[in-house]
């Protein structure tokens, strides 16, 4: 590229890109489809950068769902809810949680509220002894102890029928 130009810093998934000239002092506006939000900086501005070149004063930003769920949880305890709980979760979720615990330490897993639609809607956990546990249905899971420091939760829900969701407590 030629030293005045920072090219184009890339279109969003989910979003929309105002600006189509990208050299020094240009700027590049985003913003999201309805139903995202922008997580990031909105407005870029091309500047040119110590010795030749120019480049973009901030990363691309990225549009997520409003819906979103799922992420790390570090600490020695907490809450993990289906989004929008207690109002019904929506159609299609699928949002993993990892839950990490100092090294050595252990994670107790205890569910205070359990309504999913039964054998359609699934909350997978991880990081136990054997393999994961389903659960799925009305009935209140048993509380769960992670054999490591870590535990995963995998919720999805299919594309009808929506419930409550789940709450549970977790403590290291």
């Amino acid at each position: 590229l030629p030293s005045h130009t920072c090219g184009n810093p890339g279109r969003l998934r989910n979003g929309v890109q105002q600006g189509t000239t990208f050299s020094i002092g240009d700027r590049v506006r985003y913003s999201c489809n309805p139903g995202f939000f922008l997580e990031g900086h909105a407005l870029l501005t091309c500047q040119a950068s110590s010795g030749h070149g120019a480049s973009w004063d901030f990363p691309l930003p990225v549009c997520r769902a409003d819906d979103a769920c799922g992420g790390t949880l570090r600490g020695q305890s907490g809450v993990i809810s289906s989004p929008h709980f207690p109002l019904e979760y929506g159609n299609n979720a699928d949002c993993t949680w990892t839950i990490l615990a100092e090294p050595g330490d252990t994670i107790a897993l205890v569910f205070m509220d359990f309504q999913l639609e039964d054998g359609y809607d699934v909350l997978e956990v991880a990081g136990t002894e054997g393999s994961s546990l389903w659960f799925t249905g009305m009935n209140l899971p048993a509380p769960v102890i992670s054999s490591k420091n870590w535990l995963r939760l995998h919720f999805t829900s299919d594309g009808n029928h929506r419930q409550k969701g789940f709450s549970a407590q977790y403590q290291g």
